[in-house]
C-alpha cells in the first residue's frame, strides 16, 4: 500500500512537489508539539503562519528538485529526519524547561548534552530516526525508477530558490505584511502561534544587536562626566570580597501553600535576620546561569540584549572592565572557582577577558567528594578557604557551585529527612520538592562551614551568597503551579515570582544592617564595591547613581509598563553598555586608565606545575617539582605515558628504556581533551 501510494504521488509532478515539503513540515510540527493532531490544529488556528511556514519549507526542499528523482527523494528523506529530530529535541526542551529549541541553544549544545540526564531519550529517538531514514532511502533506491533530467525541474528549482531568497532578504517585510507577532515573554506561546520554523526564524532575527539611537562619542563622554562615584571610598581598607553563586539555590518556604517538617535552610535564615540581606532579581529561570554571572561580574544587563541570548557565548570577545579588573588595579588577587568543567559556558575564555588571575575547576581538584552526580559544595567551601589562607594579598573570589544542579528526581529518595506537604501537590511534585529541599539543606551546611572557617581565619572579609536562578521544579513549572506559587508563568507577578531569589551577606567589619534590599543581578557588583568601600568603573559609578535614585531593578522589557519603568530610565545605561560591549569604547578615550589591559598572566589552576628534578627510583622515574594535581599527565618526549600521582610535589612513571636526550613535561587536559595547564619542559 505504501509503495503504491508513493508511486501515485511521484508520477503526478505537481502533487509530488507540493506533498513532499508538506510531509516534512508536518513531521517538524508533529514532533515539536508532541502529536500530529496538535500540528493539524495549529494549521486550522493560524493559517497565515502555516502558509508562510509551508512556503519556506517548499523552497528549502524543492531547491533540490533539480536533482534526479531518486537523489531528490533521498535528500528529502534526510531533511525529513533532520527536521523530525529538531522538532523532537524542541519538544523535550519545552517539557523540561518551559521553552522550545531556541537559536542560542545551538551555541550551548555541548553544555546541554553534557549535563542533563533528561536527554537520554533524545539519543534513543535519534537512533530510531536514523534507522528509519536508512531503510526509507534503501526503499527509494530500490523501488523508484531512474528518470532523466527534464526542463520543468529547472523551473521548480528557480521558483524554490526565489522563495528562499525572498525569505532571507525581506523577512522583516514579510513579518509586517502578514502581521506576524514575536511573543518574547513566552517562547512556548511564540512557537505555539507561529510554528516552530517561523518562531525560530523570528528569534534568530531578534538576536541581532542594533546600535542605540544617539550613540556617539560626546553622548558617552557626557554620561561618564555626569556619573562620578557617589559613595565613600577607602583606599587603605581592603577586605576580602567573596561571591558565592550557589547553583539553583532558592528558599522553598516562600511557597505559602507548602510546609516542611523542618527548616531546610536554617543557617541561611539566621543570616537573613542578623546580616544585610534581600532579594535579587535574576534574568533567567531554571537555567542560563552564565547570564546571572555575567551581570554580577560586569554590571551589564542581559535585559538590554536580545531575548534568549547568552552573553558569555555570543558577546564577550574582548577585555571587559569587570570586577576582577577593577579589583586587580587595587591590589587584589582575583580567583574564580567552579566545581565543574572548565569549558562550561566558555568560562575558560571569558574569565581571562574579565581579568581573573586564575580559574580553578574540577580538573584541578584531588579526589573531590560527590553528592549525587556533582561535586559537593563542601569541596568548594574548602577551596575558598584555602585561597584566603594562601594568598598574601586581599582576595576577590568568585565561586560557582554545582551540587544543587537539576534535574530533581520525581522518585522520592529514601534517605530524605526533610518532607514537604501541600494539599494540591501530586506524588511526583511531592518527591521533586522533597529531593530539592534535602539537597539545599546540605548546601546550607556548606554555607555555615564557609562562614565558620572565615571567622577562624579572622581577616576582614565580606561574603555575598545567592542563587543564580530558581530551580526547575518539574516540567513546565508543574511544582510551582501545584503549590499555587504561580498561575501560568506569563503574568507580571508570575515573572517576579519565577525570577526573584533571596540573597544574604556576611562580614566581620561592619555593624550596619539592611534587610529590605531588592536588586537585579547587574547591580550586585556595584553593591559589593559599596560595602567594601572600593572604587569602581564608569559603569559601576553609573549603576551606583541609579541605585541612589531607586532604579536598582531592571527586568524584561515586556514588563516595563507593569513595573512603571519609563523608556528613558535606562537610556544612559544602555548607551554606555553598548559602547563598552559592542561599540568603539569611547569611554576609555575619556578615562584611559580604565581600559582593561591584556590579561597575559591568567592561568587555569591554582598554580602552574613545575618540574625541578627527575630521578630513578626502584624501576620507575620520580618526577619532582611543585603544584602537581591528581589528573596531571607526564609527557615523555612529547608522548603521554602512564602517570601515578603521589603528592603535590611528586609523580611517578615507568622507567623508560633509554634516558638519553629525554624531555619531560606535565600537562593536564579537560574533558574535551584540551590542554589547560602545562609545566616547563625538563631536559634530562
Amino acid at each position: 500500500m505504501f509503495s503504491r501510494g508513493l508511486k501515485i504521488i511521484t508520477k503526478n509532478k505537481i502533487l509530488f512537489i507540493l506533498t513532499v515539503p508538506l510531509i516534512v513540515l508536518l513531521a517538524l510540527e508533529g514532533f515539536s508539539t508532541g502529536s500530529i493532531m496538535k500540528a493539524i490544529t495549529w494549521i486550522k488556528s493560524y493559517p497565515s503562519e502555516f502558509f508562510l511556514s509551508y512556503l519556506l519549507m517548499f523552497g528549502i526542499i524543492n531547491i533540490f528538485y533539480i536533482l534526479p528523482k531518486r537523489a531528490y527523494l533521498v535528500t528529502a528523506t534526510i531533511f525529513l529526519a533532520l527536521f523530525s529530530a529538531l522538532g523532537f529535541i524542541s519538544q523535550q526542551k519545552l517539557k523540561l524547561k518551559g521553552d522550545p529549541l531556541l537559536p542560542s541553544d545551538f551555541l550551548l549544545a555541548k553544555e546541554a548534552m553534557g549535563i542533563s540526564d533528561h536527554f537520554r531519550n533524545v539519543f534513543v529517538v535519534l537512533g530510531i530516526l536514523l534507522i528509519v531514514t536508512v531503510a526509507l532511502i534503501r526503499f527509494i533506491l530500490k523501488h523508484i525508477a531512474k528518470e532523466r533530467k527534464q526542463r520543468y525541474r529547472s523551473i521548480v528549482f528557480l521558483c524554490s530558490f526565489f522563495v528562499v531568497f525572498i525569505f532571507y532578504s525581506f523577512f522583516n517585510s514579510i513579518q509586517n505584511v502578514f502581521a506576524l507577532q514575536l511573543i518574547t515573554y513566552s517562547q512556548s506561546l511564540n512557537y505555539e502561534q507561529n510554528g516552530t520554523m517561523l518562531g525560530f526564524l523570528m528569534d534568530t532575527e531578534y538576536l541581532k544587536v542594533t546600535k542605540p539611537e544617539n550613540y556617539q562619542e560626546n553622548a558617552i563622554n557626557t554620561i561618564i562626566q555626569n556619573n562620578t562615584s557617589s559613595y565613600p571610598v577607602n583606599a587603605d581598607f581592603k577586605p576580602n570580597i567573596i561571591f558565592v553563586m550557589s547553583e539553583a539555590f532558592w528558599d522553598p518556604t516562600l511557597m505559602k501553600n507548602v510546609s516542611f517538617n523542618q527548616d531546610p535552610i536554617p543557617f541561611f535564615h539566621s543570616l537573613q535576620k542578623s546580616q544585610t540581606s534581600g532579594t535579587m532579581v535574576s534574568p533567567v529561570y531554571g537555567g542560563g546561569t552564565a547570564n546571572t554571572e555575567f551581570e554580577a561580574m560586569t554590571g551589564f544587563s542581559t535585559q538590554l540584549l536580545p531575548n534568549g541570548s547568552i552573553a558569555y557565548d555570543q558577546y564577550v570577545n574582548r577585555p571587559i572592565e569587570a570586577l576582577p579588573t577593577i579589583l586587580n588595579r587595587q591590589g587584589y588577587a582575583t580567583s574564580a572557582i567552579h566545581t565543574y568543567d572548565d569549558w562550561f559556558y566558555s568560562r575558560d575564555k571569558v574569565y581571562q577577558l574579565e581579568g581573573f588571575n586564575k580559574f580553578i575547576t574540577k580538573e584541578f581538584l584531588n579526589n573531590p567528594e560527590y553528592k549525587g552526580p556533582y561535586i559537593r559544595d563542601t569541596v568548594l567551601t574548602q577551596q575558598i578557604l584555602n585561597e584566603v589562607k594562601e594568598t598574601d594579598k586581599p582576595d576577590f573570589i568568585y565561586a560557582v557551585s554545582m551540587e544543587d544542579h537539576g534535574p530533581y528526581d520525581s522518585t522520592e529518595d529514601p534517605g530524605n529527612t526533610i518532607k514537604a506537604s501541600g494539599a494540591n501537590l501530586g506524588p511526583q511534585s511531592q518527591a521533586i520538592l522533597d529531593n530539592y529541599a534535602n539537597r539545599i539543606s546540605d548546601v546550607d551546611q556548606s554555607l555555615k562551614q564557609l562562614i565558620d572557617g572565615l571567622k577562624q581565619i579572622n581577616q576582614p572579609t565580606m561574603v555575598i551568597f545567592y542563587g543564580d536562578h530558581l530551580p526547575m521544579l518539574g516540567d513546565n513549572y508543574s511544582v510551582y503551579k501545584e503549590a499555587g506559587f504561580i498561575k501560568d508563568g506569563n503574568s507580571y507577578q508570575d515573572y517576579l515570582n519565577l525570577h526573584s531569589v533571596p540573597f544574604v551577606t556576611w562580614n566581620n567589619f561592619s555593624t550596619t544592617v539592611n534587610h529590605n534590599l531588592k536588586l537585579s543581578s547587574n547591580f550586585m557588583g556595584t553593591f559589593a564595591l559599596q560595602l567594601a568601600q572600593k572604587s569602581g568603573s564608569p559603569m559601576t559609578d553609573l549603576l551606583a547613581n541609579l541605585m541612589q535614585k531607586g532604579n536598582d531593578v531592571i527586568i524584561n522589557k515586556d514588563y516595563w509598563n507593569a513595573a512603571n519603568i519609563s523608556e528613558d530610565t535606562f537610556k544612559d545605561y544602555e548607551l554606555l553598555q553598548y559602547d563598552l560591549l559592542f561599540g568603539k569604547e569611547y569611554g576609555y578615550d575619556l578615562k584611559p586608565d580604565h581600559k582593561p589591559p591584556s590579561n597575559t598572566s591568567y592561568i587555569q589552576g591554582d598554580a602552574l606545575p613545575v618540574i625541578t628534578n627527575v630521578t630513578p627510583s626502584e624501576g620507575s622515574l620520580m618526577i619532582e617539582g611543585n603544584n602537581f594535581v591528581e589528573n596531571d599527565q607526564v609527557y615523555l618526549n612529547g608522548k603521554a605515558v602512564k602517570t601515578t600521582y603521589c603528592a603535590p610535589n611528586s609523580l611517578t612513571i615507568d622507567l623508560p628504556q633509554s634516558m638519553a636526550k629525554t624531555t619531560f613535561q606535565v600537562k593536564l587536559s579537560d574533558s574535551r581533551n584540551k590542554v589547560i595547564s602545562k609545566s616547563n619542559v625538563y631536559k634530562n
